[in-house]
């Protein structure tokens, strides 16, 4: 395999490694949590997808971005989900956003599969420490 694509990807390898971790007990729950945070990291801010920002004829941009949250090289659209975030009128909109193209579901999908990886080895690392 290719470093680039290894550089490009590694969220994604490290999502396999995480279900790996979760098949028995390979790691323990604050590993498990570490590992999902990193995940839930790249998905929003490094992992390759469409940039979708609006463009002035108010269609989605197909320049390459990095992360859910971030835009492509243009300086109009490097924060422009971002803004989104903290606006809730615009959460529909983001939300349809996070599903145009192959690359944007993989991610979203991730994402979620990572925040509910993290919230439940968070539970068990408490329940664990409080045993």
């Amino acid at each position: 395999m290719d470093m680039s694509a290894i550089r490009k990807y590694w969220g994604y390898l490290l999502l396999l490694v995480l279900l790996y971790g979760w098949t028995g007990d390979k790691f323990g729950p604050g590993v498990l949590a570490i590992l999902s945070g990193f995940i839930v990291l790249y998905v929003l801010f490094q992992a390759p997808v469409w940039c979708t920002a609006e463009t002035r004829n108010k269609s989605f941009c197909r320049n390459n971005a990095g992360g859910l949250l971030m835009g492509c090289h243009l300086r109009e659209h490097k924060w422009q989900k971002f803004r989104m975030v903290v606006k809730t009128r615009y959460w529909g909109r983001l939300g349809r956003r996070f599903m145009t193209g192959i690359g944007a579901q993989a991610a979203t999908f991730s994402a979620i599969a990572g925040i509910a990886s993290a919230m439940t080895a968070i539970i068990a690392l408490v329940v664990k420490k409080g045993a």
